[in-house]
């Protein structure tokens, strides 16, 4: 032990996949010391979410990325635009689905000063690396995690690092986003229930020049089945670079055992032509959700996947565990500064967890091709009512009742409203009022004796729009307050 080093934070987090690295930035943004190890060396080459929500960017506003991960947004696709449907025997033989029907989907946006971006996780998880570099925080890839212990001011983990050195790191708490294979949860001894599988597929990740061949029809998804192959092509760039999602029986084949010549044989099949391929990764996959049946041991919280798998259909999966990290490191801030008690911290899990368990059921109602895309058939009509618009779910949903709202229009435990207002002569949205304190906003005729930052409307905040007030934003009179927590959530 004498030869160890000795290193001391308030967090230490395991995991440096999106969730990770987004709990970083969001404990930079409240001022929390941490660290960060990830046991692989580089960042993950396997494509996995595409779609972020307008409040995930909100989210990624609030710690400046905005604009840099919009413009890897405008990089990412090389031809075409995201979106769209198509279906067939073969990528080249499809057709597309119904324009009409597609456009359904996310058609209820919410104001919000950003938009449903589409963008591989590849590209944008580098840019959240980079953010943490630039800020020259504690991130170390190549690390891995030996033991821990828990004690009552908080966790000892035992590290090893890229050449073979011990660290010891004392954290007042420590964050699980060490994966759906989390070893901590399982360490912990916190058990999983929720959907078994219906499904199971082989991701792969592959090249090819297929820039010509779907010109002028590119998709986001492309459903094939023929007597070969069947299964879900996903484009990551609409000209080279695409995923493969492999529909296979397991108890008739293991196509994860495959060589690279038979994945290619499956993958001209699927997309209806001999042409040159080259395999990048491969990751089996099923349509399970799986959600913790706690998101706390002591001084140890899971997010991301530790916390909750689903099926990748919606987007949620990514989007919810950002959500997490979200929601936790503000309130860990807060207990650390002492601001509020530990019991604030019981809230993350009454939160977030009834959040995966309806995010993972929509994601699974979403495994029939037609259900994905909002469109009734007669395979899905049995629970087609079921299913909820995915920017309800990511944007409206209240805590205080575990439900969704039709409007926000500060209910509590929903997020506030957006409005572009002037402030001190700059344009902002209202949501970029909220940090890493309590703010208390308030009517024109309004005012406040607590201690939170106060703005009121028609003195410091004033509408860019004449037609919008507090009264029409809020539902409340010009003599009402309303408190907000740091996260944009109404108290």
């Amino acid at each position: 032990m004498s030869n160890e080093h000795l290193n001391e934070t308030g967090v230490l987090i395991t995991g440096g996949g999106i969730v990770g690295l987004s709990a970083a930035l969001f404990l930079h943004q409240n001022n929390v010391p941490f660290i960060l190890i990830e046991k692989n060396p580089t960042l993950s080459m396997l494509p996995r979410a595409r779609g972020f929500s307008a409040r995930t960017m909100e989210l990624y506003r609030s710690v400046g990325l905005q604009q840099a991960i919009e413009k890897q947004a405008l990089k990412a696709w090389k031809q075409g635009t995201f979106g769209g449907a198509r279906s067939g025997k073969s990528m080249l033989d499809s057709l597309s689905l119904s324009e009409a029907d597609v456009q359904r989907l996310h058609s209820e946006a919410d104001p919000s000063p950003c938009m449903l971006t589409a963008c591989p996780q590849t590209l944008i998880e580098p840019v959240l690396y980079e953010a943490l570099l630039d800020r020259e925080q504690n991130i170390h890839f190549g690390w891995e995690l030996i033991e821990i212990s828990q004690h009552k001011s908080g966790v000892t983990a035992r590290v090893r690092d890229s050449e073979g050195a011990l660290h010891q790191i004392n954290a007042s708490f420590l964050f699980a986003a060490d994966g759906a294979r989390s070893s901590i949860r399982s360490a912990s001894g916190i058990q999983r229930k929720g959907i078994e599988a219906s499904r199971h597929y082989l991701n792969i990740f592959f090249e090819a020049d297929l820039t010509d061949d779907v010109c002028g029809k590119t998709f986001s998804q492309c459903e094939v089945s023929n007597d070969t192959v069947k299964g879900l092509f996903l484009s990551m760039n609409n000209t080279t670079r695409w995923s493969f999602h492999l529909d296979y029986d397991p108890d008739k084949c293991h196509p994860e055992q495959w060589d690279d010549n038979a994945l290619i044989s499956a993958l001209r099949s699927a997309i209806g032509k001999d042409c040159e391929i080259k395999v990048l990764a491969r990751s089996p996959w099923n349509t399970r959700v799986k959600v913790a049946n706690v998101y706390r041991r002591d001084r140890i919280f899971l997010m991301g996947d530790a916390a909750h798998v689903m099926p990748p259909w919606g987007g949620f999966n990514a989007n919810t565990g950002i959500a997490d990290a979200h929601n936790l490191c503000w309130k860990i801030a807060h207990v650390l500064a002492g601001k509020d008690d530990e019991s604030l911290l019981e809230t993350y899990e009454t939160e977030r967890l009834p959040v995966a368990e309806r995010n993972g059921k929509q994601a699974w109602l979403r495994t029939d091709f037609d259900a994905r895309f909002q469109i009734k058939s007669p395979g899905n009509a049995g629970y087609f009512n079921d299913i909820i618009d995915c920017n309800e779910l990511h944007m409206r949903y209240e805590y205080a009742r575990n439900r969704t709202v039709e409007k926000l229009l500060c209910q509590p435990g929903t997020r506030f409203p957006h409005l572009w207002v002037i402030y001190c002569g700059k344009t902002i949205s209202t949501l970029d009022l909220f940090d890493t304190e309590y703010v208390r906003l308030g009517g024109p005729d309004s005012y406040a004796l607590g201690q939170e930052c106060f703005y009121r409307f028609g003195h410091e905040l004033f509408p860019c729009e004449e037609s919008s007030s507090w009264r029409s934003l809020t539902g409340l009179a010009d003599n009402q307050t309303i408190l907000v927590r740091p996260d944009g959530f109404i108290v």
